[in-house]
């Protein structure tokens, strides 16, 4: 393809995207007055219940009748998660907070509606169920099923907000079997999603955590990563069960990597010879190991250690001379014991550990 015809293709290609950001703003500001009109009638109806509630009184029954018909159209929804949000810019007064509490029973069949619907309203249906879904209400294990249903969905948004609304119920039962249909459809949802989503659990995080780990081999290796990360975050209980996965060899690089972090973040005195043996491994295509290793090591003092240290600053990975560096700093090694790298022939390793220092200084001189 010469350079002419790539210039129109790409000529093309942003004519394209002018004419949708065109024609989708025309159709967004068709449809904001209609939007506005639902959500004026809709907080017409809201404020004569936040009134009776002020009063001392109670929802009326026939409005809870009139949410259940009305929200299951997803235009209706996004209007009254529209009011709702408007309010939750603001300190949410008693009253407000028994509207949404009396609401509640309203969702379960909502769900049940949404769940007929295709993916994009379902999605919508589970954010505004992690929005306002009281935390850690368990009766409702019904709803929690339904959303399991919603997992299954090959949809992204529908199963990342399935699994927000699950997390607010804190039934570490529900999240289990959640994980486990999330990990066998076909779906992708980084690793990264996963943890910062288990961290958000309402519920037991020791249950959550231990029934994690005793089924860690249902797993693929992605959402055991996931389930690693999370645990590493969340406790420290687990430094010998961390040190099976760290040694043994079968397991995926990830995860052991994941391992030697766990053992980074908390001390445990039997890991100090694994590292050790990490972090002096000399095959250069092994460098990821060593690095995790060499920053770990920071946690545990030692002259074994510092010697370890020392020796990886003569490697020829950047990554690994920069962590060793960072972590004979953490461990605030005496000048003198260092003197045979700032005096030594090698250049790399002296810069290195005088870049770390001098950065040091910096960071103290500035607070």
């Amino acid at each position: 393809m010469n350079v002419e015809v790539m210039l129109y293709v790409y000529g093309f290609v942003c004519a394209s995207m002018i004419v949708f950001n065109v024609v989708y703003n025309l159709l967004l500001k068709r449809s904001e007055p209609r939007l506005e009109r639902r959500c004026r009638r809709l907080r017409e109806k809201i404020e004569l219940q936040l009134a009776r509630l002020r009063d001392g009184g109670a929802v009326e029954p026939g409005h809870l009748i009139l949410l259940q018909r009305k929200l299951s159209h997803v235009k209706n929804l996004i209007a009254f998660d529209r009011i709702l949000g408007a309010r939750n810019g603001e300190i949410r007064e008693p009253w407000e907070a028994e509207y949404v509490r009396c609401f509640q029973p309203v969702l379960l069949s909502l769900a049940m509606a949404y769940e007929k619907q295709n993916a994009v309203n379902a999605a919508y249906f589970s954010y505004f169920l992690s929005r306002y879904m009281e935390e850690k209400h368990m009766p409702i294990h019904s709803l929690q099923d339904i959303l399991l249903e919603y997992v299954r969905r090959d949809n992204l948004y529908c199963q990342v907000n399935a699994l927000q609304a699950l997390y607010r119920f804190g039934s570490a039962e529900h999240i289990l079997r959640a994980l486990l249909i999330q990990d066998a459809g076909s779906v992708f949802l980084h690793e990264k999603i996963l943890t910062e989503g288990l961290l958000t659990f309402t519920g037991d995080h020791s249950e959550l955590v231990r029934l994690l780990w005793d089924n860690l081999d249902r797993f693929s290796e992605h959402t055991q990563l996931a389930v690693s990360n999370y645990i590493r975050f969340q406790t420290g209980e687990l430094c010998g069960e961390m040190l099976g996965v760290l040694q043994d060899e079968k397991r995926g690089k990830e995860l052991r990597l994941s391992a030697i972090r766990y053992f980074g973040r908390y001390f445990y005195e039997p890991a100090r010879e694994p590292l050790l043996a990490l972090a002096s491994l000399r095959d250069p295509e092994q460098w990821e190991y060593v690095t995790v290793s060499v920053s770990a090591l920071s946690r545990y003092p030692g002259e074994r250690t510092v010697t370890v240290l020392k020796q990886a600053l003569h490697s020829a990975n950047w990554y690994v001379r920069f962590d060793a560096a960072a972590s004979l700093e953490a461990l605030r090694v005496d000048i003198a014991e260092l003197t045979d790298i700032l005096a030594g022939n090698d250049r790399y390793a002296r810069e290195m550990l005088q870049y770390r220092m001098e950065s040091g200084r910096m960071r103290k001189a500035g607070g």
